[in-house]
Protein backbone atom coordinates (compact mmCIF):
# COMPACT_ATOMS: atom_id res chain seq x y z
CA UNK A 1 0.00 0.00 0.00
CA UNK A 2 1.29 3.45 -0.90
CA UNK A 3 1.97 6.06 1.76
CA UNK A 4 -1.03 8.11 2.85
CA UNK A 5 -1.43 11.79 2.15
CA UNK A 6 -0.80 12.52 5.83
CA UNK A 7 2.42 10.51 6.00
CA UNK A 8 3.67 12.25 2.84
CA UNK A 9 2.94 15.62 4.44
CA UNK A 10 4.94 14.46 7.48
CA UNK A 11 7.85 13.54 5.19
CA UNK A 12 7.70 16.95 3.53
CA UNK A 13 7.65 18.68 6.93
CA UNK A 14 10.71 16.73 8.02
CA UNK A 15 12.48 17.60 4.77
CA UNK A 16 11.70 21.25 5.35
CA UNK A 17 13.13 20.96 8.87
CA UNK A 18 16.28 19.28 7.50
CA UNK A 19 16.75 22.09 4.96
CA UNK A 20 16.40 24.69 7.71
CA UNK A 21 18.87 22.84 9.93
CA UNK A 22 21.35 22.43 7.09
CA UNK A 23 21.18 26.19 6.55
CA UNK A 24 21.86 26.82 10.25
CA UNK A 25 24.80 24.39 10.27
CA UNK A 26 26.27 26.02 7.16
CA UNK A 27 25.86 29.48 8.68
CA UNK A 28 27.56 28.41 11.92
CA UNK A 29 30.66 27.00 10.25
CA UNK A 30 30.93 29.18 7.17
CA UNK A 31 34.26 31.01 6.92
CA UNK A 32 34.38 32.15 3.31
CA UNK A 33 31.79 34.91 2.93
CA UNK A 34 32.65 35.62 -0.73
CA UNK A 35 31.82 32.05 -1.71
CA UNK A 36 28.28 30.74 -2.14
CA UNK A 37 27.72 27.85 0.30
CA UNK A 38 26.25 25.78 -2.55
CA UNK A 39 29.66 25.92 -4.20
CA UNK A 40 31.10 24.00 -1.26
CA UNK A 41 28.70 21.16 -2.07
CA UNK A 42 30.22 21.15 -5.53
CA UNK A 43 33.72 21.11 -4.03
CA UNK A 44 32.71 18.17 -1.83
CA UNK A 45 31.38 16.35 -4.88
CA UNK A 46 34.68 16.91 -6.70
CA UNK A 47 36.61 15.62 -3.70
CA UNK A 48 34.47 12.46 -3.68
CA UNK A 49 34.28 11.85 -7.46
CA UNK A 50 37.60 13.22 -8.57
CA UNK A 51 38.13 15.15 -11.77
CA UNK A 52 34.79 15.78 -13.53
CA UNK A 53 33.14 17.69 -16.35
CA UNK A 54 30.74 20.53 -15.54
CA UNK A 55 27.94 18.61 -17.26
CA UNK A 56 28.51 15.58 -15.00
CA UNK A 57 28.42 17.74 -11.88
CA UNK A 58 25.23 19.47 -13.05
CA UNK A 59 23.55 16.11 -13.58
CA UNK A 60 24.51 14.88 -10.11
CA UNK A 61 23.29 18.12 -8.48
CA UNK A 62 20.11 18.21 -10.57
CA UNK A 63 20.82 21.73 -11.83
CA UNK A 64 21.58 23.44 -15.12
CA UNK A 65 25.19 23.53 -16.29
CA UNK A 66 25.15 27.35 -16.05
CA UNK A 67 24.63 27.05 -12.28
CA UNK A 68 27.61 24.73 -11.94
CA UNK A 69 29.71 26.96 -14.21
CA UNK A 70 29.08 29.95 -11.93
CA UNK A 71 29.97 27.91 -8.85
CA UNK A 72 33.13 26.58 -10.51
CA UNK A 73 34.13 30.17 -11.36
CA UNK A 74 33.74 31.15 -7.68
CA UNK A 75 35.72 28.12 -6.53
CA UNK A 76 38.42 28.77 -9.12
CA UNK A 77 38.74 32.43 -8.12
CA UNK A 78 39.21 31.30 -4.50
CA UNK A 79 41.90 28.82 -5.56
CA UNK A 80 39.82 25.82 -4.48
CA UNK A 81 39.50 24.14 -7.91
CA UNK A 82 41.40 24.13 -11.16
CA UNK A 83 40.49 23.40 -14.77
CA UNK A 84 42.32 21.55 -17.47
CA UNK A 85 41.44 20.71 -21.04
CA UNK A 86 40.07 17.24 -21.61
CA UNK A 87 42.48 15.21 -23.74
CA UNK A 88 39.66 13.32 -25.51
CA UNK A 89 37.62 16.44 -26.28
CA UNK A 90 39.45 19.74 -26.55
CA UNK A 91 36.18 21.65 -26.11
CA UNK A 92 35.55 20.12 -22.68
CA UNK A 93 37.25 21.03 -19.46
CA UNK A 94 37.84 18.83 -16.45
CA UNK A 95 37.49 20.35 -13.00
CA UNK A 96 39.37 19.10 -9.95
CA UNK A 97 39.83 20.21 -6.36
CA UNK A 98 43.17 21.79 -5.48
CA UNK A 99 45.18 20.84 -2.38
CA UNK A 100 44.06 24.15 -0.86
CA UNK A 101 40.43 23.32 -1.72
CA UNK A 102 40.68 19.90 -0.06
CA UNK A 103 42.20 21.47 3.06
CA UNK A 104 39.44 24.09 3.30
CA UNK A 105 36.78 21.44 2.68
CA UNK A 106 38.23 19.27 5.44
CA UNK A 107 38.02 22.19 7.90
CA UNK A 108 34.39 22.95 7.02
CA UNK A 109 33.50 19.27 7.11
CA UNK A 110 35.12 18.75 10.52
CA UNK A 111 33.18 21.69 11.98
CA UNK A 112 29.94 20.16 10.68
CA UNK A 113 30.87 16.71 11.96
CA UNK A 114 31.51 18.15 15.41
CA UNK A 115 28.05 19.77 15.45
CA UNK A 116 26.36 16.50 14.43
CA UNK A 117 28.40 14.44 16.91
CA UNK A 118 27.40 16.79 19.72
CA UNK A 119 23.72 16.75 18.69
CA UNK A 120 23.60 12.94 18.40
CA UNK A 121 25.69 12.22 21.49
CA UNK A 122 22.88 10.06 22.94
CA UNK A 123 22.50 7.96 19.77
CA UNK A 124 24.31 4.68 19.31
CA UNK A 125 26.44 4.08 16.23
CA UNK A 126 23.87 1.44 15.24
CA UNK A 127 21.05 4.02 15.45
CA UNK A 128 23.00 6.43 13.28
CA UNK A 129 23.79 3.74 10.69
CA UNK A 130 20.13 2.64 10.57
CA UNK A 131 19.00 6.24 10.06
CA UNK A 132 21.58 6.78 7.30
CA UNK A 133 20.45 3.57 5.55
CA UNK A 134 16.76 4.55 5.61
CA UNK A 135 17.38 8.16 4.66
CA UNK A 136 19.64 6.97 1.82
CA UNK A 137 16.89 4.70 0.51
CA UNK A 138 14.50 7.65 0.61
CA UNK A 139 16.83 10.01 -1.26
CA UNK A 140 17.73 7.32 -3.82
CA UNK A 141 14.06 6.61 -4.56
CA UNK A 142 13.17 10.30 -4.75
CA UNK A 143 16.14 11.04 -7.03
CA UNK A 144 15.27 8.10 -9.31
CA UNK A 145 11.64 9.27 -9.51
CA UNK A 146 12.64 12.84 -10.31
CA UNK A 147 15.04 11.74 -13.04
CA UNK A 148 12.57 9.46 -14.84
CA UNK A 149 11.22 11.26 -17.95
CA UNK A 150 7.51 12.10 -17.83
CA UNK A 151 6.76 9.89 -20.85
CA UNK A 152 7.96 6.78 -18.99
CA UNK A 153 5.86 7.38 -15.86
Amino acid sequence: MSPTRESCIDVLRQLHAVFQLKHVITTKVWEERDLNPAAVGLLAELARRGESRVSELAQVHLVDTSVVSRQVAQLEKAGLVERRACQNDGRSQLISATAHGLKMLDGWRQAQITLVQEALADWTEEDVRAFVRQFGLFTDDLRAHLLVPEAIR
